[in-house]
C-alpha cells in the first residue's frame, strides 16, 4: 500500500470505523482486546438501560425490587428477561474491567502508549471515569456490603481541604444515607455512560489519525500494511463469538458466583461486616487506599500510579526485545494481581505493611521500565 495514500487516509478522513482501514500486518490477538471493549461497553449501555427500567429508588424496597426483578415496574420485560438481562450487566462489568486491564497490558508490554501520548491519556481517564462509573453501579443494589463501602469511601470527600465537608453534605443530601443519596447516584450513574460514550469517540478518533502501534516494535509506522477487513475483521469475529460464548457459560451456570453473602442482606447501620470487600476489579486500589491511614495520601498514591506512565518516552523500546525490561514488566503485574489478593483480605497490620510494599514495587517497576526506555535510547540509538 502506498504509504503517502496512508497518510492522506488516516489526515483527512474522521469515520470512526472503516472497513478499509490501514492497519499493521503483524498485530496480534492482544490488539483484539480494543474491539473487545468497544463490544462490551455497548452491552453494558443497553443492558443498563433495560435495568433502570425496572429500578426504583427507594431504600425500603430497593433490595427486593433489585433481587427479584420482577418486571412489574414495567410490561415491557417479564421476570425471566429481566433476570437475564441484570446477569448480563453484572458479568459484562467483570468482562469489561479484565479486558482492560488486557489493553493496558499490551500498551505497556508493547509500548503502544509512547508512540500517542494523547490517546494513552485519554484512555487512562477513560478507565478512570469507568471505575468510577462501577463503583456508583456498586452502590445501587444498597444491600450490606455496598452500604458500608459507600460510608467508607464518602468520607474521602472529608479529606479535599476547604471544600470536603461541603461535597460531603452535598453528596448525602440529609444526615444520613437515605433516598436521597440513592437518587443522586443513579442519575450520576446514568449521566455518566453518555461520557463515556464521549470519551470512547475520542479515544477512536485519535486512534485513527495516528494508527495503532504493532507487535515488532517498529518505528516507521507506514511499513507493511494490510486493510482493517478482511485482515482482522474475521479475526474479531472470532474473538467475539468466543466472548458471547464464555459470557454464556458464565451467564446460565454461575450467575452469583461474582456475589458474596452479604449482597443479599438489607444494610444494617449497626453491624459493621469483618471484611468490607468490594468487587474485584476494585481491590487493588482499596487495598492501597486501606493500608494509608492518611485518605489524601492513598488519593495521591493511586492517582501516582496512573500518571506514572505518562512520563515522555524518547525512544521506542518494548519488552518484545528487551529481556530486562519484560522481567520488571512481570514484576509490575504479579504486584497488581498481588495487590488484588491483599484487598480480598482482613486489613491486619501485617496486611497492610505487604500491602505498601507490593505498591511500592510495583511502582519501582514502572519506574525502571521508563528508566530502560533512557537507556535504550542513549546506547542504541
Amino acid at each position: 500500500m502506498n504509504n503517502s495514500n496512508i497518510f492522506l487516509m488516516r489526515k483527512y478522513s474522521i469515520s470512526v470505523v472503516r472497513y478499509d482501514w490501514p492497519t499493521n500486518a503483524n498485530l496480534n490477538y492482544f490488539w483484539c482486546s480494543g474491539s473487545f471493549l468497544l463490544v462490551i461497553m455497548g452491552i453494558q449501555l443497553l443492558s443498563g438501560i433495560f435495568c433502570a427500567m425496572s429500578y426504583i429508588n427507594l431504600i425500603k424496597i430497593h433490595l427486593y425490587n433489585v433481587q427479584t426483578v420482577s418486571g412489574e415496574a414495567g410490561p415491557l420485560l417479564d421476570g425471566f428477561v429481566c433476570d437475564l438481562v441484570r446477569f448480563i450487566h453484572l458479568w459484562g462489568a467483570s468482562l469489561l474491567f479484565f479486558f482492560f486491564l488486557i489493553h493496558i497490558g499490551r500498551g505497556l508490554y508493547y509500548s503502544s502508549y509512547s508512540k500517542n501520548p494523547v490517546l494513552w491519556s485519554i484512555g487512562m481517564v477513560l478507565y478512570i471515569v469507568i471505575l468510577v462509573e462501577a463503583f456508583l453501579g456498586y452502590l445501587l443494589p444498597w444491600h450490606q456490603m455496598s452500604y458500608w463501602a459507600g460510608i467508607v469511601i464518602s468520607t474521602i470527600f472529608l479529606s479535599f481541604p476547604f471544600i470536603g465537608e461541603h461535597l460531603y453534605s452535598f453528596l448525602l443530601g440529609s444526615y444520613d444515607f437515605g433516598d436521597i443519596i440513592i437518587s443522586r447516584v443513579f442519575c450520576v450513574h446514568v449521566s455518566f455512560g453518555f461520557v463515556i460514550l464521549g470519551l470512547i469517540f475520542f479515544h477512536l478518533i485519535n486512534l485513527h489519525y495516528v494508527g495503532s502501534g504493532n507487535s515488532f516494535n517498529s518505528a516507521d509506522s507506514y511499513g507493511d500494511f494490510v486493510f482493517f477487513h478482511k485482515g482482522y475483521g474475521y479475526k474479531d469475529l472470532f474473538c467475539f463469538l468466543m466472548v458471547f460464548f464464555f459470557l454464556l457459560i458464565l451467564i446460565n451456570w454461575f450467575p452469583w458466583e461474582s456475589s458474596l453473602k452479604e449482597n443479599f442482606i438489607s444494610p444494617n447501620a449497626l453491624l459493621t461486616p469483618s471484611n468490607i470487600k468490594p468487587e474485584w476489579y476494585f481491590l487493588p486500589f482499596y487495598a492501597v487506599l486501606r493500608s494509608i491511614e492518611n485518605k489524601m495520601g492513598g488519593i495521591l498514591f493511586v492517582l501516582f500510579l496512573f500518571f506514572l506512565v505518562w512520563i515522555p518516552i524518547p525512544a521506542w523500546s518494548s519488552c518484545f526485545d528487551n529481556v530486562l525490561r519484560r522481567l520488571f514488566f512481570w514484576i509490575a503485574s504479579f504486584s497488581f494481581i498481588f495487590m488484588c489478593f491483599l484487598g480480598a483480605n482482613e486489613p491486619t497490620l501485617y496486611c497492610q505493611i505487604i500491602t505498601l510494599f507490593t505498591s511500592f514495587l510495583f511502582c519501582l517497576s514502572m519506574f525502571w521500565l521508563k528508566f530502560f526506555d533512557y537507556i535504550y535510547s542513549y546506547f542504541f540509538e
